[in-house]
């Protein structure tokens, strides 16, 4: 008896340690029930940046021992329209254990953004990387303010293309 209790106990140990999925695909699709397309993840900060349907959602994964885990608990999800030009999102929020994080995209199948271009009242400028014409970065050192004020003290963002040329600008 005493030795079934110790195997059953080291077989609820290891199938804890067992428990997520083997790709973020698997494990973000496991929170939803309509498809969902992954467009951008960040693996240091560990964030996920996903498309359901028309809803553009930036959420915290988890990976563990070899798995991915995702739960809906820290994410949000937007959609953007636009009266003219493209639609633009820029959005910041904070995320326990991550940060405060600035996120957006450029809706558009015609165009691919290379890098976005935040400038902020201050003078300075972030410019970010595009994946799928995504972004997810680190509010910059010299912000410090919170996620709340964070509109007060961005100018303009433009997305541009690999030559140069502006897709789109925010303001």
């Amino acid at each position: 008896m005493k030795y079934m209790t110790i195997f059953i106990i080291i077989v609820f140990i290891l199938s804890g340690c067992n428990r997520g999925y083997d790709s973020l695909e698997e494990a973000v699709q496991s929170q939803w029930k309509t498809p969902i397309e992954i467009l951008n993840y960040d693996v240091e900060k560990q964030l996920v940046y996903y498309l359901d349907q028309t809803q553009h959602i930036l959420g915290v994964y988890h990976y563990e021992n070899g798995k991915y885990r995702y739960d809906n608990e820290q994410s949000v999800g937007m959609t953007f329209e636009s009266d003219s030009g493209l639609p633009f999102l820029v959005s910041a929020n904070h995320f326990e254990g991550v940060g405060n994080i600035i996120h957006g995209a450029i809706r558009t199948d015609e165009h691919e953004v290379e890098k976005f271009v935040i400038e902020y009242k201050n003078g300075e400028s972030q410019e970010i990387k595009a994946k799928n014409n995504t972004f997810i970065a680190e509010f910059p050192s010299y912000l410090t303010i919170s996620v709340e004020e964070f509109f007060t003290e961005i100018d303009n963002a433009v997305g541009y293309d690999e030559h140069g040329e502006i897709v789109e600008s925010w303001n």
